[in-house]
């Protein structure tokens, strides 16, 4: 009887824990979701305020910041290989994290430009697909286009923020392992190649190409 007892309380015990995983899967899926709309939402906000041809800009200072419900973007970056085009959060918190990747510190204009954001689907979580030789395009709010080259990928521990910062990069994405151990970092290189003032900008190509912008 009391074999009975414990077996029946184990396989109730084994269920509840199933049941909470289920819970906490579809707690994520539906993080993402949101995560990925959210995102999408602003994008489209940030694409509206980009000139229909690229204008020149002040390139000795900081880079123009747009308004979009409150929050300020300083502009997009375009990941081809993996169909992501995602608008830039102008500074990092965890509050804006939910919503774009953001600017962790740096510019495009002084080459040292660090983006972060969280390990969503729909955000920075594929950056360990990347590989050496792919590459990612900045825009900013004049609608000019930078060119970079993967060049680098490690994997930094989460505390590690002055190894982070190290090296002359030209610009580094980086994002959160699953649970937050280690960061996955992309090192990119400036090819020198932007787009020219005048044209239309490179953005409006990327975002017919692009897997990631809903239609």
């Amino acid at each position: 009887m009391k074999k009975k007892v414990i077996s029946t309380v184990l396989i109730i015990l084994g269920l509840l824990c199933i049941a909470c995983a289920g819970a906490l899967v579809y707690h994520n899926y539906a993080e993402d979701a949101e995560a990925g709309a959210a995102s999408d939402e602003a994008f489209s906000c940030v694409l509206e305020q980009i000139p229909d041809t690229v204008l020149e800009g002040d390139e000795t200072g900081d880079m123009m910041a747009v308004d979009v419900d409150g929050r300020s973007f300083i502009g997009t970056v375009y990941v081809p290989s993996l169909g992501l085009l995602l608008p830039i959060q102008s500074e990092w918190s965890s509050d804006n994290a939910k919503v774009s990747v953001c600017r962790y510190k740096g510019s495009v204009y002084t080459n040292d430009l660090i983006v972060a954001g969280h390990n969503y689907s729909e955000h920075f979580g594929t950056l360990n697909q990347l590989l050496t030789g792919d590459s990612v395009v900045v825009t900013d709010m004049n609608g000019k286009s930078f060119y970079y080259e993967v060049v680098n990928i490690e994997t930094l521990g989460s505390y590690d923020l002055e190894e982070m910062e190290a090296g002359e990069w030209d610009l580094t994405l980086f994002t959160c392992t699953v649970g937050g151990a280690s960061r996955v970092t992309v090192r990119c290189e400036a090819t020198g190649e932007t787009s020219k003032v005048g044209d239309v900008p490179d953005i409006q190509k990327a975002v017919e190409e692009s897997e990631h912008v809903r239609k």
